[in-house]
C-alpha cells in the first residue's frame, strides 16, 4: 500500500509519474524524503459502490452507514488526511455543495491518515471539532476503502450515483462549479422518487466554551494576543486589565470595530509598530488591528485564493492562498502560505509582496531559497535574522538566514533542515538531531538557544537545543497548535480549547482562566467552511 502526498490540481501530474513508476518498481522521490517501499499499482475504481466494512468507527452519526442507507441520493466520498492542506481546502466547497444539493447528496468524510497520530478516535474528533464538520466520517485506518476504490492521493473525491454506480473519481482540489456540475448531472438521470429518508446524523453536541480550538498566540510588553480560530475572532488580554474581544465570532471579512470585524479561522499573529498582524486563513487575507483605535483593516490579500507560486504584487492585489504564520524582522513581514508550500515576504518599504522561498513543489529539499521545498509550512519564528518554519506535512524544523533588511544579500539566504527527515519519516523519537522524529509540528518558538516545538500529533512539547544538537520531550499535551515564549523559562501554550503556561524546568502546564471571556452568540451567519467556499468564488 503507497500513499502519496496531498495534491494541489498543478501537482496531479507529478503524482501521475510517481503512480507510473511504482507500477514499474522504479525509484521515486518525494522531494528529498524518502518515499514508501514500491507497492503494487492501485486497484481500478470499482463500478459499484463499495459496502463499509464492519467494525470501522464513525463519527458524526448515530450508527455505521450502509450502501442502502445512500440509495436514491448522490454521495460524494471525500478520501482525506488530516493535517493535509489540500484537503483542508476541500471542507468548505463540499459544506457549499452539501447546503445546494441538500437531501439529494450526501457528503461523507473517509479518512484515510498518513500519520499514526491520526489513527484514533480522539484525533479524529479533535479534526471534527477543529473544522466544525458535521457531514457523516468514517475512520479507514488501514485503508480497507482507499484501496477497494483504488485511490492513490489525497485528496481524492468519489462521486456514485442514486443507483449506486461509481460516476467519476476526482483526484486533487476541485473547484465548486466542476463538483456542482458533474452532481448536476448524476442528479439529472436520476428518476424522481422525493428525497430520501434522512441519514442517521448525530453531530456531536460539544458545550460551549470561552475559546475554541485557538491556533495563534503573540506576546508583547503588555499585550498576550489569542486568536481564537473556532470562533473566527482575536482575543487581547492586557496587564492588569480585562480582555478585549476583537470580532463578532461569526465567520466573515468585514473590517471595521470590534464589535464589526469579521475574520474566519485565524492563526498566526504578530506584534510591529503599534499594531498586531493576523494570519486570516479561512479568508486568505492578512489583517491588521490598529492597537490604539481597536479598528481592524485588510493588509494584504483579495479573499480569493489561487495557487500562485511566483512574481510581485501591491499587498492588496495579492492573491493568498492558506496563509498561517506571521514573523516581523525589520520592516518584512514574513508569512508561511501554507497552501503554496512556500514563504512569502512583505516588504513594506518597496509596498511589494510576493513568493521569497521554496518552488512551491511540497517536499523537503535543502539549499538556495529559490530551489528549497517546504511542505505546509506553518508557525513560524525569528531570532537574531534566522526565520524557524514548523514544516508540518514534513515534520521537520527549517531554518532561514534572513538578510537582515538587506535585500541585495537575499541570494545568500540558505534553507537548511535542523531535525526531520522527510515526508514520511516521522514518530516520537528523543536524541541526536539526526535520529529524532516529529509528527506534524505546526509550531515553533526560540528562548535562550532552545527550539520549543508543537508537536502537534504527537500531543507534546519538544526542545531542540542548538547547542548540543539534540531534541527532548518537555511535556505531553492534547494536540498543541501554537506557543510562544515568555519571562523566566516559560511557555504559553495553545492547545484543545484553552489556553496554558509551561515551566519548562518541571513540565507541568497549567491552564489559563480568561476573566470574564465567554463564548460568541450564535451566528445567523454562514458556518466558517461555507463563508470560506464563498470566498473562493469571489
Amino acid at each position: 500500500m503507497t500513499f502519496y502526498r496531498c495534491l494541489h490540481p498543478t501537482s496531479i501530474a507529478l503524482c501521475v509519474i510517481a503512480l507510473l513508476c511504482a507500477i514499474a518498481s522504479c525509484s521515486v522521490q518525494a522531494g528529498e524524503a524518502p518515499a514508501p517501499a514500491p507497492a503494487p499499482a492501485p486497484a481500478p475504481a470499482p463500478a459499484t459502490i463499495v459496502p463499509f466494512p464492519a467494525g470501522l468507527p464513525w463519527h458524526n452519526v448515530n450508527r455505521p452507514l450502509t450502501s442502502a442507507d445512500l440509495r436514491g441520493r448522490a454521495v460524494l466520498l471525500d478520501f482525506f488526511s488530516p493535517g493535509c492542506i489540500n484537503c483542508v481546502h476541500m471542507l468548505p466547497v463540499e459544506a457549499r455543495l452539501a447546503h445546494h444539493f441538500g437531501p439529494r447528496l450526501a457528503v461523507i468524510g473517509i479518512d484515510t491518515p498518513k500519520f499514526d497520530g491520526s489513527k484514533s478516535a480522539a484525533a479524529v474528533q479533535a479534526f471534527i471539532a477543529r473544522h466544525a464538520l458535521t457531514h457523516p466520517v468514517v475512520l479507514d485506518s488501514d485503508a480497507r476503502l482507499w484501496n477497494a476504490y483504488g485511490v492513490f492521493a489525497w485528496p481524492t473525491l468519489v462521486l456514485i450515483g442514486p443507483d449506486g454506480k461509481v460516476r467519476q473519481s476526482f483526484v486533487g482540489e476541485q473547484d465548486y462549479g466542476t463538483l456542482a456540475a458533474a452532481i448536476s448531472a448524476t442528479l439529472a438521470h436520476a428518476p424522481v422518487t422525493g428525497n430520501p429518508a434522512p441519514l442517521p446524523n448525530a453531530a456531536p453536541v460539544v458545550a460551549p466554551t470561552p475559546l475554541a480550538t485557538p491556533a495563534g498566540l503573540a506576546v508583547s510588553r503588555e499585550i498576550t494576543a489569542i486568536s481564537d480560530t473556532g470562533h473566527n475572532r482575536v482575543i487581547l488580554l492586557r496587564l492588569g486589565k480585562s480582555s478585549t474581544v476583537i470580532g463578532t465570532g461569526c465567520a466573515g471579512r468585514t473590517d471595521g470595530s470590534p464589535a464589526a470585524t469579521r475574520f474566519d479561522a485565524p492563526h498566526g499573529l504578530a506584534f510591529h509598530d503599534g499594531a498586531l498582524y493576523v494570519a486570516d486563513t479561512g479568508n486568505h487575507l492578512i489583517r491588521r488591528i490598529d492597537l490604539k483605535t481597536l479598528a481592524t483593516t485588510t493588509f494584504a490579500g483579495t479573499g480569493a485564493r489561487d495557487y500562485i507560486t511566483t512574481g510581485y504584487f501591491k499587498p492588496r492585489d495579492a492573491v493568498l492562498n492558506s496563509p498561517w504564520g506571521l514573523a516581523w524582522d525589520g520592516g518584512q513581514l514574513y508569512i508561511s502560505m501554507a497552501g503554496d508550500h512556500q514563504i512569502w515576504r512583505l516588504d513594506t518599504l518597496a509596498d511589494i509582496i510576493g513568493p521569497w522561498a521554496g518552488t512551491g513543489a511540497e517536499g523537503l529539499r535543502d539549499g538556495p531559497r529559490r530551489v528549497a521545498r517546504f511542505a505546509q509550512p506553518s508557525g513560524l519564528a525569528v531570532h537574531d535574522h534566522m526565520l524557524y518554519v514548523a514544516d508540518a506535512e514534513s515534520s521537520s524544523i527549517r531554518a532561514v538566514q534572513l538578510p537582515a533588511g538587506d535585500s541585495s544579500k537575499d541570494s545568500a539566504s540558505l534553507v537548511t533542515t535542523l531535525v526531520g527527515q522527510g515526508l514520511f519519516r516521522f514518530g516520537l523519537k528523543d536524541g541526536a538531531v539526526t535520529e529524532a522524529l516529529l509528527q506534524h509540528n505546526e509550531a515553533v518558538a526560540w528562548q535562550a538557544g532552545i527550539l520549543y516545538i508543537a508537536d502537534t500529533f504527537n500531543n507534546a512539547i519538544r526542545a531542540l537545543d542548538l547547542k548540543t544538537q539534540r531534541v527532548s520531550t518537555v511535556a505531553h499535551i492534547r494536540q498543541p497548535l501554537a506557543l510562544v515564549a515568555t519571562a523566566n523559562g516559560r511557555l504559553l501554550i495553545a492547545s484543545g480549547d484553552g489556553v496554558q503556561v509551561l515551566d519548562v524546568k518541571d513540565g507541568t502546564p497549567v491552564s489559563v482562566t480568561i476573566s470574564g471571556l465567554q463564548p460568541p452568540a450564535a451566528c445567523t451567519a454562514r458556518s466558517s467552511v461555507a463563508a470560506d467556499a464563498a470566498s473562493q468564488q469571489r
